[in-house]
């Protein structure tokens, strides 16, 4: 198929066809026949796509990151705001790609809040499927490598952006599955009276490729950058579900805790060595992560809210043992102690 004749078949709003420059407008029918083979034609920088979805125009620019399902280009739109454009790889048929775009901007437009990375546009282009978000400077991963990161002074504010989105996204059923320090991004607010200047940072959770519903969480078909206990095996630790990215989380503030990126085998997980790292961390954070880290998924941390107010009891301690499991209650509410077997 050519460049000026990108097909709009078969694919339903939000996620509308994008159109060449040169020829506005111009949209294929949809073919009986079976239609030929489709290939991904990544951007070039320079190019200008145009979205049909909200006629706003692009003008692409260099890779500036790559996931599993995507890669990250940087973009400006008709208004001068830098963008982020995620193409969707080619990893498996045309068919699947799209129905995988689809479910991630669907998951994006049943989630947009603050600290979420917004969707401004989706569409698809020569074949080749682009969601369009606010661009942020970096991930948390970035920052690890800087000489100036100190991790605990950062411990809170990160914590405080990325538990009101993880809150929020339970509350809309939703399990992210994934969070870890490349996911969390930091973000400048733009002063409209200076451009040249940032106003404020901010910290928001993206990436919800995988995330899924409550109902469709198992441990057979969860994957992420870590697994928790709970998929490691979940006959020992139990079923996974939200408190799958509580874990995760007291998983990226310990690292913030020790300014440094931490990696743990399946065997460590299991063993619990993230939890006894938690323990020696100075109060608050030794009770917060303890609770959070814990292997058992009915005694963890119950939500994102209880985890934000555990961060900030000064008057909080543990006493090393895992005596302190949690009744799961719904996300927003606090749990209560019961005595583990």
């Amino acid at each position: 198929m050519s460049e000026s004749t990108p097909t709009s078949a078969a694919i339903p709003e939000p996620l509308a066809n994008s159109v060449a420059p040169d020829a506005p407008g111009e949209v294929l029918a949809t073919q009986s026949a079976e239609p030929p083979t489709k290939s991904v034609t990544e951007p070039t920088p320079g190019e200008i796509i145009t979205s049909e979805a909200t006629n706003n125009s692009y003008t692409m620019g260099e890779k500036i990151g790559e996931g599993y399902f995507g890669v990250v280009y940087g973009c400006v739109d008709v208004w001068n705001n830098e963008l982020a454009a995620k193409v969707m790889k080619p990893l498996q048929s045309y068919e699947e790609v799209k129905a995988s775009a689809e479910a991630e901007l669907q998951k994006l437009f049943a989630v947009r809040h603050p600290f979420v990375t917004y969707v401004y546009d989706a569409f698809e282009y020569r074949d080749t499927f682009y969601i369009v978000t606010e661009r942020c400077i970096c991930s948390v991963s970035d920052l690890f490598s800087q000489e100036w990161f100190t991790g605990p002074n950062w411990t809170k504010p990160i914590a405080r952006c990325l538990l009101q989105a993880v809150h929020f996204i339970h509350l809309a059923k939703l399990v992210h599955q994934d969070i870890h320090a490349g996911n969390v991004f930091a973000a400048f607010a733009r002063d409209e009276s200076n451009s040249a200047e940032a106003a404020a940072i901010q910290f928001k959770l993206g990436d919800l490729g995988v995330a899924k519903l409550f109902s469709e969480v198992d441990a057979a078909h969860t994957r992420g950058w870590m697994l928790p206990p709970e998929v490691i095996d979940s006959s020992e630790f139990g079923r996974p579900d939200h408190r799958t990215d509580i874990y995760h989380c007291g998983l990226l503030f310990l690292q913030l805790a020790h300014s440094r990126e931490l990696r743990f085998t399946p065997e460590e997980i299991r063993n619990g060595k993230p939890r006894e790292m938690a323990r020696e961390l100075p109060a608050p954070l030794n009770f917060a992560l303890e609770k959070a880290l814990r292997r058992h998924v009915s005694f963890r941390t119950a939500s994102a809210m209880e985890l934000w107010r555990d961060l900030n009891s000064p008057e909080s301690t543990t006493d090393g043992t895992e005596n302190q499991p949690q009744v799961a209650g719904p996300p927003g509410t606090l749990s209560g102690p019961v005595v583990e077997p």
